[in-house]
């Protein structure tokens, strides 16, 4: 018999019409007797299978927003993390800025406390520069601050000036540390310190160069500008060196004792010198700081190096007024000891080794107005002959104050040191 094709694809969709009801009837029968005898327990938790489709589906949906949660947590976390990377880069804490001065990384300036003088150590990226020395009486201590840093290479050593109380522990900072080129506002002065920093550089067969206003050197990743002397002088503290450097958006200004007269070559050159740190010229005198050379710097911190109860009566009442109406943070070595000032590039961060309650802006009182006054020492020696004398010897009356040095010790200690004593009073 012959079927049409009609007829064939009939009888095969009744087939598989046949085999889907026994196959849909067997299961049925299964679920069938297992909800029977479920459901005195299970009751109408079990009501059918798009139900079961159903509580799938809701189990599913809470995966995904399971997923979606910690997905956006991990993302917050992300996120507070790039937070805290832009924070911790834009804002380091005292931990990061912090860099112990022989770290092959980070910058750092040392006013060191001298007494009645000037010495600044910086420090970049493990490289050196000794800015001044103070007096010579302050010898030991250079010697002894840079071997407790570690500073045995100074990439540059520079006097600002001739003046003892700049350059007069040089040549102790030479017996300790090697020294790759040095700098001074002139290369001959007759004085005992002078000659000792020359002695000590030519030991180092180190020559002395006196640099060019504009000249620009490298201190690691700082940049150290020579700004002046811009022309000659008359007085030594007016041919002061005034550099200025540079690490990152931070600046420092060194002032040597330069003196209305210098400052105004300054003012009226094309060098930029405003900066974020001043050393304040000259230890605070009335000679110095102008207000519009002080308007033109606009230093956020200010640092005076100066003794303690010194003959001069430094810094000064109307210097330190000015300063405050410039609203600057004062930092002074009488009051503050050591001061050290730490840079990231950004920021700064400053560190004394003393704390004050004595009012920064307030000039120290003169107990001893004359600086003819009688002191209690043993020797006045003359830091610029290089002599020393009882202190009722006429020579002592005629020596300008600055060059006096009134000395407790041996004389046997002084003759050692390279003084020699004076042939008038032989003391």
């Amino acid at each position: 018999m012959k079927w049409s094709r009609f007829e064939i694809r009939n009888r095969w969709l009744a087939l598989l019409l046949c085999v889907s009801i026994i196959a849909f009837s067997g299961c049925s029968g299964n679920n069938s007797s297992m909800r029977e005898a479920d459901s005195d327990t299970h009751g109408s938790e079990i009501e059918s299978f798009d139900d079961a489709d159903s509580t799938i589906s809701s189990d599913d949906s809470s995966d995904i927003v399971a997923s979606e949660t910690i997905d956006t947590k991990v993302s917050e976390e992300m996120t507070e993390t790039d937070s805290m990377s832009e924070t911790s880069e834009s804002e380091p804490d005292s931990s990061e800025m912090v860099l112990l001065p022989n770290e092959e990384s980070g910058f750092v300036v040392h006013y060191i406390d001298v007494g009645q003088g000037d010495a600044a150590l910086i420090v970049c990226d493990g490289e050196a520069m000794l800015i001044d020395g103070g007096p010579v009486d302050a010898s030991e201590l250079i010697y002894s601050y840079l071997d407790k840093y570690e500073i045995y290479e100074l990439k540059y050593i520079v006097g600002t000036h001739p003046d003892e109380d700049h350059i007069g522990g040089l040549a102790a900072a030479m017996n300790v540390a090697t020294v790759e080129r040095a700098f001074c506002s002139v290369d001959e002065y007759d004085s005992k310190p002078f000659s000792s920093f020359i002695k000590y550089l030519n030991q180092q067969k180190v020559s002395l160069e006196i640099p060019e206003a504009g000249t620009e050197l490298m201190l690691g990743s700082a940049k150290v500008l020579f700004l002046a002397p811009i022309k000659a002088l008359d007085e030594t503290n007016n041919n002061s060196i005034i550099i200025r450097v540079e690490y990152g958006d931070t600046s420092f200004l060194f002032t040597g004792d330069a003196e209305f007269e210098e400052e105004d070559t300054l003012i009226y050159s094309d060098f930029e010198f405003a900066s974020t740190v001043l050393k304040v010229a000259h230890h605070g005198s009335e000679y110095s700081t102008s207000e519009v050379f002080l308007d033109i710097v606009s230093p956020s911190i200010a640092i005076i190096s100066c003794g303690n109860e010194n003959t001069y009566g430094f810094p000064k009442q109307a210097v330190l007024d000015l300063l405050e109406a410039a609203g600057v943070v004062l930092y002074r070595t009488d009051l503050h000891g050591d001061i050290l000032v730490y840079s990231d590039g950004e920021q700064i961060e400053v560190e004394t080794e003393y704390e004050s309650e004595n009012d920064p802006f307030q000039a120290p009182s003169l107990e001893n107005p004359d600086p003819s006054g009688e002191h209690d020492c043993d020797y006045v020696v003359n830091k610029n002959s290089g002599k020393f004398h009882l202190p009722e010897c006429d020579s002592v009356k005629q020596m300008k104050e600055k060059n006096k040095w009134y000395y407790v010790g041996d004389r046997e200690d002084l003759i050692e040191m390279g003084y020699t004593p004076c042939k008038n009073c032989n003391p």
